[in-house]
């Protein structure tokens, strides 16, 4: 009877394992759909405030009335998400409590740190941490499509010399890049950890897959892609999977395959000192001496490093009279850091 009674129980904890999930997964999507509301709110009420910003009476009694009621709507449909968010917080704990279940350990309110092996529910949590930092502070959809096309020719012309073969973007986010490249007719494939983002990827239509980077290049055939591009990756990973990932990179690329990282610039002191820390899993900034050499160790050849998407101000300061140009390039410069390395075509 006992093992009876014990597959039972296992039965039952899978069962729970499932519904909870479902809720989980139904928390998320009402919680995401709030969060368009709301910033379609604020966008309405940005657009109504510009309309109606004007200099006499009646139209700044109108415009006031506008925002209070914009204002009212917005506070109603925040405090409606963060009733939601607390929901799904409950339910991404009773996840990892049926889960420990299920794994035959028993759960101990009082040891918050305790959590099951594979923690869905926590991982959860962490994933729609992720996504909603990127988008409220990384910048919009248009906008990082707007700065990645630099990159566009570049990775034509890698597919172009290697006949044609895909490309991998590990860490691909919100599908920028992807969206890009196959905008462009270019076959791309997108690795991410965040089950978050793929799903929101996967629904664009475009070629995203869970996993990471060590078993995404692990499994890829030798000479078998055109380019394998890390936009804002490599600042997150420890310096020794980095160094993995270029060497492994080495044999996955066709002759003629280009790397292509792009990373913060910490030689800008605003992000280095600010904005590099907005993200608590960066681990350590990357430079351009250590990915130089790093690429060069391996082979890569011909190299070469970008400083790219200066501050918005650094016109502004280059012209001011009397100010330093190289400190105005110091604290306004280029915020983001690129390196472009080919695997040579043939032996030199």
């Amino acid at each position: 009877m006992s093992g009876l009674k014990t597959v039972g129980d296992y039965i039952t904890a899978a069962f729970k394992l499932g519904r909870t999930e479902r809720l989980a997964k139904s928390a998320y999507r009402s919680a995401q759909s709030h969060e368009v509301r709301l910033e379609k709110a604020e966008r309405r009420l940005d657009s109504l405030l510009d309309a109606l910003d004007a200099t006499n009476d009646a139209n700044r009694r109108l415009r006031d009335g506008v925002k209070q009621m914009v204002q009212s709507e917005t506070h109603a449909l925040m405090a409606r998400n963060a009733e939601l968010a607390r929901n799904y917080m409950d339910l991404s704990r009773r996840l990892d409590q049926v889960l420990l279940a299920v794994q035959g350990g028993t759960f101990n309110p009082t040891n918050p740190d305790q959590l099951p092996k594979d923690a869905d529910g926590f991982g959860a949590v962490m994933d729609s941490f992720y996504h909603k930092l990127e988008n409220k502070y990384r910048g919009t959809t248009a906008d990082i499509r707007s700065r990645l096309r630099v990159y566009l020719p570049d990775v034509e012309s890698a597919v172009m010399r290697t006949g044609g073969k895909p490309v991998m973007d590990i860490g691909c986010g919100r599908g920028e890049w992807l969206g890009l490249l196959n905008d462009s007719d270019i076959t791309a494939i997108g690795i991410d950890t965040n089950s978050v983002q793929i799903a929101d990827v996967q629904d664009m239509g475009l070629d995203a897959r869970k996993g990471d980077a060590r078993t995404a290049l692990s499994e890829a055939e030798d000479d078998s892609l055109a380019c394998i591009t890390a936009h804002h990756l490599i600042e997150h990973l420890p310096f020794e999977d980095v160094l993995w990932i270029v060497r492994e990179s080495m044999r996955v690329l066709a002759p003629g395959g280009l790397l292509l990282f792009e990373t913060p610039n910490v030689r800008n002191v605003l992000v280095g000192a600010s904005s590099f820390h907005n993200d608590p899993t960066h681990l350590h900034p990357m430079t351009d001496p250590v990915m130089s050499v790093m690429f060069e160790t391996v082979g890569f050849f011909p190299i070469e490093t970008r400083h790219l998407h200066p501050h918005e101000k650094l016109a502004e300061f280059m012209s001011k009279p009397g100010f330093d140009p190289e400190l105005a390039n110091l604290l306004f410069g280029a915020q983001d850091l690129a390196i472009l390395g080919q695997k040579p075509l043939q032996e030199t």
